[in-house]
């Protein structure tokens, strides 16, 4: 029971970090601009995240630089964003981002080989690439102790079959393969914002304030919820997705072929099908930036949950026990998160006993 009550504890903070992050992170993180002079009545403007200040404290002599056409700037970083961090809300988070894994000098170096805009967006694909892995191995490793090495996961294996090294191993080798072009999808997102082409936006304020903002990403979120049930079917009833693109996914089809390392353990056009809802759906709905990225990263989050095996489980929520039943009968339990597509539309189906133990049917 401790262990039962340690891993139900640990997702389900996970649940509610997820929750409490989506909603809030939009608005939370803002700032409101004191230099702007307003009426006493009127609010001040937001700025977005991170604001500038961090492009102004970067500004050393050692971290300046000059570029071909001799314009010259505070840092690679102020260069990359052309000496208006402001003026692109989200160039600007992505380049923030950026800054915490790739110093200054670093940013300089691809800077003056690529100029500044193939180096910001191979400097996000290189950031992706790390943050996948630090998320991928961190969260798997956790889940993984909670499941194999706690003192009393010997309960829980007590009547099934653990999961073999082999098949562990198999499933990081695939998953760090698949990291590689997998990270370019949110590459082609922060691309498709930058530039304009989606519905994007960046303070609270400019949505019509905190009940609109929490609205419309509850719209988005519900159809992106769909439009993953929808590709993930798709990748399963056509039949060339499904032998060249999905089924090798699928060769974890046993509770002790499943495991958290099992999460990415895709070809990676498979996990850019599945979460391509997330981008097409952006230049049609609007969503808060920091709120759709803070989804785009907690995908990776509920993978590896999903996949553990375990029987914890939160109805309507699609989890581990739910998606234990997709790998071992295909055909069933397409959603992401909760159950109401599989629902609606006549593909749930609710598991049968504990998960890994063969269920006794009585004899009629």
């Amino acid at each position: 029971m401790v262990l039962t009550c340690n891993a139900k504890t640990v997702k389900t903070v996970l649940l509610v970090t997820f929750t409490l992050f989506a909603l809030s992170c939009g608005g939370l993180l803002e700032r409101k601009n004191e230099t702007v002079n307003v009426a006493p009545d009127e609010a001040a403007p937001s700025i977005p995240f991170p604001g500038s200040g961090w492009i102004d404290r970067m500004a050393t002599p050692e971290n300046k630089i000059t570029l071909e056409n001799g314009e010259t700037y505070s840092s690679a970083f102020d260069a990359i964003l052309n000496g208006e961090p402001l003026a692109n809300p989200c160039r600007n988070v992505n380049a923030w981002i950026n800054s915490i894994f790739v110093g200054p000098k670093t940013a300089e170096k691809f800077v003056h080989a690529l100029g500044a805009e193939w180096a910001h967006f191979v400097l996000c694909y290189l950031r992706n690439f790390l943050g996948a892995m630090v998320v991928y191995y961190g969260t798997a490793g956790i889940f993984h102790y909670f499941c194999y090495v706690h003192p009393m996961s010997e309960e829980i294996f007590k009547d099934r079959i653990r999961p073999d090294w082999n098949i562990i191993w198999h499933q990081i080798k695939l998953s760090q393969a698949s990291m590689t072009i997998y990270s370019l999808l949110p590459v082609i997102d922060e691309y498709l914002i930058e530039w304009g082409y989606t519905k994007a936006y960046f303070t609270v304020d400019e949505i019509g304030g905190w009940p609109m903002h929490i609205a419309t990403m509850a719209f988005y979120f519900f159809w992106v919820e769909v439009g993953i049930y929808w590709m993930h079917r798709k990748l399963h009833t056509n039949k060339f997705l499904y032998n060249y693109v999905h089924l090798r996914h699928h060769y974890y089809n046993k509770p002790e072929t499943l495991t958290p390392w099992a999460s990415i353990a895709f070809h990676p056009l498979d996990g850019m099908l599945q979460a391509s809802p997330y981008v097409v759906l952006l230049p049609l709905i609007p969503c808060h930036y920091l709120t759709h990225l803070g989804l785009l990263f907690f995908t990776e989050i509920w993978a590896t949950y999903i996949h553990d095996a375990m029987d914890f489980n939160i109805d309507p929520i699609m989890g581990s026990k739910y998606h234990t039943v997709h790998h071992t009968h295909y055909i069933y339990n397409y959603g992401q998160i909760f159950t109401f597509c599989d629902w609606f539309w006549g593909t749930l189906k609710v598991p049968d006993g504990p998960t890994g133990h063969p269920v006794k049917r009585k004899r009629a």
